[in-house]
């Protein structure tokens, strides 16, 4: 193999670790902010990313055949319990990208989350705190990996106001990324904001936009900070929510990719089904 080719593949095979990270490259607002009645309650969460763009530091396309492909089914069991939530999220699913020939599959890395919902009285507010073990299919010397192989803590703050005729949900993220023993690289630490603004189509149907925003620090290897490292990304969308059944809801979103930086730029796809017990 020719040395400039060599090369190439060494720093396009380093360049996409982070972006080929389940969990912190779309924070959608996974864990819900609506307090609901004691007991358990089960949330199923399909999704897709597709993406053939990676971006540079600057924004501009460094990749534009990247062919990665998400397939994924993240499995939410929350228990509620008075002002308490206990939620752990179990990943299943598949990661391929063409541009690297290598795929893999299997379980994802599991968030546990415990929350409490404060005694405000005119909007559910719920501070969270989370833990993401690295549980996910993970080996430093496969090109693609569906787990990252490292710890993170995240605190999280909901927000959520139902009225009559619109809705407002949003979340703040703060997350705080681990060394990864294998690889030596701590990846950044990322602030995320999502937002969700319903309008009343019908008796228990809405719609509306939505926007998610995430920025994260330079990564670190061996405790020198890689220079113009740390990601950006800012998805636009919308999601229709329904939910006429009696202990089912359901809603279906999509997300457009429309500025990045150090990461890919592609769509998101993703329904919820809310199932209480």
């Amino acid at each position: 193999m020719h040395i400039k080719t060599l090369v190439l593949w060494i720093t396009i095979s380093y360049n996409l670790y982070a972006c080929l990270l389940p969990s912190p490259v779309h924070a959608i607002n996974y864990a819900t902010g609506i307090k609901a009645a004691p007991g358990y309650q089960l949330n199923l969460y399909p999704y897709y990313y597709t993406a053939d763009i990676r971006t540079d530091k600057d924004g501009n396309h460094s990749v534009n055949d990247l062919g990665l492909n998400k397939y994924v089914v993240l499995i939410g069991n929350s228990y509620y319990l008075g002002d308490f939530l206990l939620n752990a999220i179990i990943p299943v699913g598949t990661v391929d990208v063409g541009k690297l020939k290598s795929d893999d599959t299997g379980l994802g890395d599991i968030q546990l989350r415990a929350g409490y919902f404060l005694p405000v009285e005119w909007v559910t507010v719920l501070p969270a705190l989370v833990v993401k073990a690295p549980t996910g299919s993970y080996d430093k010397n496969r090109p693609v990996n569906y787990g990252d192989g490292q710890t993170d803590l995240v605190t999280e703050l909901y927000l959520f106001k139902l009225m009559p005729q619109i809705s407002f949900d949003a979340v703040l993220k703060y997350t705080v990324r681990f060394r990864n023993p294998d690889s030596g690289v701590t990846p950044g630490n990322e602030f995320t904001a999502e937002g969700l603004v319903t309008w009343r189509l019908a008796e228990k149907i809405r719609i509306g936009p939505a926007v998610n925003f995430i920025i994260g620090e330079n990564n670190t290897k061996n405790g020198r900070t890689l220079a113009d490292s740390g990601l950006m990304r800012l998805s636009t969308g919308g999601e229709i929510y329904y939910g006429r059944f009696d202990h089912v809801k359901i809603s279906l979103a999509a997300y457009q990719d429309v500025l990045s930086r150090n990461t890919t730029e592609g769509v998101l796809v993703i329904s919820r089904f809310v199932i209480r017990f």
